[in-house]
């Protein structure tokens, strides 16, 4: 059981300490990366943890592919020496399998569990995952009771405001995977159905924050650290999720570290050697093909804010090996207004 002294908003935690010790360093790291499909894999959580954070989570995993075996998926699972602190997330609707798969990551050295009740992509929600949970707070807070009964490690679960506008069910939602065990609640202020697209409501994680008794992290539309210190303010939230604010921009954790008012933007040479950093990296880990895939989409979001962009990634799409790249990269030149140039 979680909960708050009288006067204040410190939080006191009064069950397991083994599970709340990194509930805490989750809570501590202030600004966590939030877990991102087909984006935070070891290469990119590498690269934030290089420059400064503190907390991340594995790539939203889906239940089913571990439980038919499929090997992308296990790989998903895998952990390596420097990228910890570390949660596992995981979607799902099936109990069982939420409960088979949970002990898995369990064993494989996983210290935080989170139960994805938010994606709104329509290949998940389709199938009664992700988001399509906020329609069934009963089954929801089953799977967190179910979960919490059965694991030695903590369960979160990261929800939404509603479904869509007519049915803002947050409160409920929280409440209900609260009274079931979870240790805390992740919180995306928009519905299924705005997606990522529209404002979003700060004043829902304030409300949320006032009726439950366990932390809360804030997420959505947090793009710098100026963002994170409003949204602390305006909120009271106990951690926030960098998601989309960190694409492109890694840094993002080195800038809500010093506390930056200004987005910090690396030197064009730096920013190039920070590229071909996060490239070597994806090496390690992937054949070449599969990295230059994988860095297609990481390369536009470095590069997002030059000119002449199209023409730079359909040279990419031509390299061979790391030697072309570095010769690319080599080449690589900015020019008047910020255009592109080889």
């Amino acid at each position: 059981m979680v909960m708050k002294e009288k006067n204040t908003s410190r939080i006191i935690i009064k069950n397991d300490k083994t599970k709340n010790d990194f509930v805490k360093r989750m809570i501590m790291a202030k600004a966590v990366l939030a877990p991102l499909s087909g984006i935070t894999d070891i290469p990119f959580r590498l690269m934030a943890r290089r420059f400064g954070c503190k907390f991340a989570f594995t790539e939203m995993i889906d239940v089913n592919g571990i439980i038919y075996k499929n090997k992308k998926s296990f790989r998903l699972l895998d952990r390596i020496p420097g990228d910890e602190p570390l949660g596992v997330q995981l979607v799902g609707e099936d109990i069982e399998r939420f409960v088979s798969v949970a002990k898995i990551c369990e064993e494989k050295g996983f210290k935080l569990l989170d139960i994805n009740a938010g994606c709104p992509a329509r290949k998940v929600v389709t199938l009664g995952k992700g988001a399509a949970l906020m329609k069934d707070p009963k089954k929801l807070a089953r799977i967190v009771g179910r979960l919490v009964k059965e694991l030695s490690i903590p369960v979160t679960v990261k929800i939404r405001s509603g479904w869509d506008e007519n049915n803002i069910n947050y409160l409920k939602v929280a409440k209900a995977v609260e009274s079931e065990g979870a240790s805390a609640v992740g919180f995306h202020v928009r519905t299924r159905e705005q997606m990522y697209k529209g404002e979003v409501d700060r004043s829902l994680i304030f409300k949320l924050k006032e009726k439950i008794n366990i932390p809360v992290i804030a997420s959505g539309n947090i793009f710098s650290a100026e963002d994170v210190k409003n949204v602390f303010k305006s909120t009271g939230c106990d951690a926030v999720f960098i998601a989309r604010g960190a694409l492109g921009r890694p840094w993002i954790f080195k800038e809500i570290e010093e506390g930056s008012r200004e987005e910090w933007v690396p030197e064009f040479e730096e920013l190039k050697n920070i590229i071909k950093e996060h490239f070597y990296l994806n090496l390690e880990y992937y054949d070449f093909i599969h990295a230059r895939k994988r860095m297609y989409k990481h390369l536009t979001w470095y590069l997002k804010k030059y000119k002449n962009l199209h023409e730079i990634m359909k040279e990419y799409t031509n390299i061979k090996d790391m030697r072309s790249l570095e010769k690319l990269l080599k080449k690589l030149r900015v020019g008047e207004k910020k255009k592109l140039y080889l």
